[in-house]
């Protein structure tokens, strides 16, 4: 078994084809996570600055926190107005009451809560909010079902993440005596346009395809070509509409 700081800290290997590959989050997001007026965010687990580029435009100072060298290289490159540092959850280098927002973008399951959540409320001000979203492929779509058990399937991968993904989501996770207050939980369907290039490209930017054998991953390109190739459900032109929903989970800090 790989162990999830492996995993996690896998996906810097191809920094700038997980920019390029990932679907990142919708504008419309932004208002949802950060429903109030608010000066100065966090964004945790940035990445390579999906959701900060997102930020920047609507924020006047935005600081992006990820622990991965390499993906905050493209991060900075993205985002040239955003304060870049390194950082996790459990230990970010800001400080008290420093920011009226964090947001966390496809990367809370990787988090411990039991240390992140008073790290988050230190830097928080007072009614200050956190916002987890995450950014997935609509699997109530039949073809986006079968691409996604075929992704599990070939790369050896697990449900690990989506069954996080779905407790954070559904259950009542908050440690005892935490200051967070006024809790909800929604998504935002929306949809995407990639190319057949592009999904095939998306494949390869799981830790299944990331952490397998160099020998093996030739084998598994020509696999992805050749099943998006097969599903006729994506029509016979280049572009293909993805079907997205982007669930979050929001609170204020009290």
């Amino acid at each position: 078994m790989i162990d999830d700081t492996v995993r996690s800290m896998s996906f810097g290997t191809m920094a700038r084809d997980y920019d390029r590959f990932r679907i990142g989050p919708p504008p419309k997001i932004v208002d949802l996570v950060i429903p109030g007026p608010a000066e100065t965010v966090l964004d945790l687990g940035a990445g390579t600055g999906a959701m900060t580029r997102l930020l920047v435009e609507r924020i006047a100072e935005v600081h992006a926190v990820d622990p991965d060298p390499r993906m905050r290289a493209v991060l900075t490159g993205n985002c040239p107005a955003a304060i870049v540092h390194e950082g996790t959850a459990e230990d970010i280098p800001l400080p008290a009451t420093s920011v009226d927002a964090v947001v966390m973008a496809s990367a809370w399951h990787w988090v411990e809560p039991a240390r992140a959540i008073p790290e988050i409320a230190r830097v928080l001000r007072p009614s200050g909010t956190l916002g987890l979203l995450w950014n997935r492929r609509d699997a109530s779509v039949p073809w986006i079902s079968d691409f996604e058990e075929f992704r599990v399937s070939v790369t050896g991968g697990d449900n690990r993440v989506v069954e996080a993904i779905d407790y954070y989501l559904e259950e009542p996770w908050l440690p005892a005596g935490s200051p967070f207050t006024d809790i909800e939980i929604s998504s935002l369907p929306w949809s995407a346009q990639m190319t057949r290039e592009d999904l095939v490209g998306l494949l390869t930017t799981y830790t299944g395809y990331l952490l397998a054998p160099e020998d093996r991953k030739p084998q598994l390109l020509r696999e992805f070509a050749d099943y998006i190739d097969r599903d006729e459900r994506l029509g016979t032109g280049d572009t293909v509409e993805v079907p997205m929903r982007c669930a979050y989970w929001r609170a204020r800090r009290v």
